[in-house]
């Protein structure tokens, strides 16, 4: 009866907690702005929109699904929980902090060790960094980009192939390393080694990375065509060439999320991307508030309904880091 007590408080404080990010994160936006600017725009286009970031999630939850060691108990829905909660936490927080709840998540709703979250963490990362290099590419290819852009480019150009090399060399090695630290670490350390190099395996396998992969890019297609539909909203007459810039701007942008809900950087990367396209910096502020929007409530609000419907954060535990296990193969004759 007590830990039963104690367990509602939790939930209620969670739920709380949530609640009060998000209208933090609402109260830092010139949602007045927004206001003034819905009055003159096509409400449809801007549903399309939300339907576009909402797009995201499930795409995002197919995703970690592949990632994740193969599990026929995990159903989609719940990786799409786990999803949706780590994303509001992500846009309501500073850096780090929403990547420490997904692993967390994992390892609670998802039934991942931890050692298996973190490697799912990681490919995450790599992913979402090469998508954004790709459109970076492409952005590049249709554009002369300025001259901020080039230079704001270096890190992901360096820090993206360094991940991949090391997470290469965890996946293909993960026996040899675990070697190598044999005596520097102590064996609950080193077991940890091992078992994320063995939960790193989509990365030794083409399917299971080329897909994710193709999950990616498809996630950054749907953030394209949302931010199409926000200029159809307000009744921009540009080429869907623009809105690859607009979101190259904002990859560039909102890369260190310092700001919780980098609210202030991601209207700014908008104006500066609709400025340079030849809008007025007035109408481009009207356009970036409205689309920051969109993308808050879209992306922020599901998870933390799913919070207060399900009290998901009043969770066990994190499994220990430890090897994984193969699943058991059944014998023919049972």
């Amino acid at each position: 009866m007590r830990l039963g007590r104690v367990a509602t408080r939790l939930r209620w404080l969670a739920t709380m907690l949530v609640l009060a990010l998000i209208a933090v994160a609402l109260l830092r936006m010139d949602i007045g702005r927004a206001m003034t600017e819905l009055g003159a725009v096509r409400v449809p286009w801007l549903v399309a929109s939300l339907a576009c970031y909402v797009a995201i999630l499930p795409l995002w939850a197919m995703q970690w699904q592949l990632l994740a060691p193969r599990d026929p108990q995990r159903r989609l829905s719940r990786m799409l929980a786990v999803i949706a909660m780590t994303s509001t936490v992500l846009n309501t927080t500073p850096l780090l902090v929403g990547e420490v709840t997904g692993v967390v998540l994992l390892a609670t709703l998802g039934g991942l060790s931890r050692a298996a979250a973190v490697s799912v963490l990681a490919m995450d990362q790599l992913l979402v960094g090469i998508a954004k290099l790709m459109v970076l590419a492409t952005a590049a290819a249709l554009f002369t980009l300025p001259r901020w852009m080039s230079g704001a480019v270096l890190p992901l150009v360096v820090g993206v192939p360094a991940l991949l090399v090391l997470l290469a060399v965890a996946a293909w090695r993960h026996a040899d390393l675990a070697r190598l630290t044999d005596r520097a670490l102590s064996p609950r350390l080193r077991d940890g080694v091992g078992s994320i190099g063995v939960a790193l395996a989509p990365l030794r396998s083409p399917t299971r990375g080329g897909s994710a992969l193709a999950l990616a890019l498809a996630k950054k297609a749907a953030e394209i065509a949302a931010i199409a539909c926000v200029q159809h909203a307000f009744g921009l007459s540009l080429p869907l060439s623009s809105a690859i810039l607009v979101l190259a701007c904002l990859n560039l942008a909102t890369l260190v999320p310092v700001v919780p809900g980098n609210v202030g950087v991601y209207e700014a990367a908008v104006v500066v991307a609709y400025v340079w396209l030849g809008v007025t910096p007035e109408r481009a502020l009207g356009i970036a508030v409205v689309q920051h929007l969109c993308y808050f409530l879209a992306l922020a609000l599901p998870g933390s309904w799913k919070v207060i419907r399900s009290g998901a954060l009043t969770l066990s535990v994190p499994a220990p880091i430890g090897p994984i296990q193969p699943p058991r193969e059944r014998d023919a004759t049972s």
